[in-house]
């Protein structure tokens, strides 16, 4: 049996059943989850942190909304992804500002990350 999911990783998975989940929501959720409002470095490293969890099990994607093209999962896994997600979050693409940049930087919440969610709600 997989490790079980903490409670903001649940509410991440839950926010993701119908859409992809913002990175800045994900800041929300650290936010509200702690009860307390963290700088926005702490709140991105928490994020960060989670949605690589996330990830590093096979429960979600991150990647990037772009226009027209919708929702662009990065093929990146590991340490890689982690770069990726670090170089992402420091260097928004051209036109786009820091809390956009955040806004597009999404996570994708796979089959197995709801079926583990149910699981464990039983």
């Amino acid at each position: 049996m997989a490790d079980p999911l903490n409670d903001i990783e649940l509410e991440i998975i839950e926010n993701g059943e119908d859409d992809w989940v913002l990175f800045l929501h994900i800041m929300g959720i650290i936010n509200e989850a702690k009860g307390s409002v963290l700088t926005e470095d702490e709140a991105i490293a928490e994020a960060t942190g989670s949605a690589l969890a996330l990830c590093a099990k096979g429960y979600a994607q991150l990647g990037r909304y772009t226009r027209p093209t919708n929702f662009v999962p990065w093929p990146e896994t590991g340490d890689a992804l982690r770069t990726r997600l670090e170089h992402e979050l420091k260097n928004p693409p051209p036109g786009e500002d820091h809390e956009c940049n955040l806004m597009y930087i999404m996570l994708d919440i796979l089959p197995e990350g709801q079926k583990a969610r149910d699981e464990q709600s039983r």
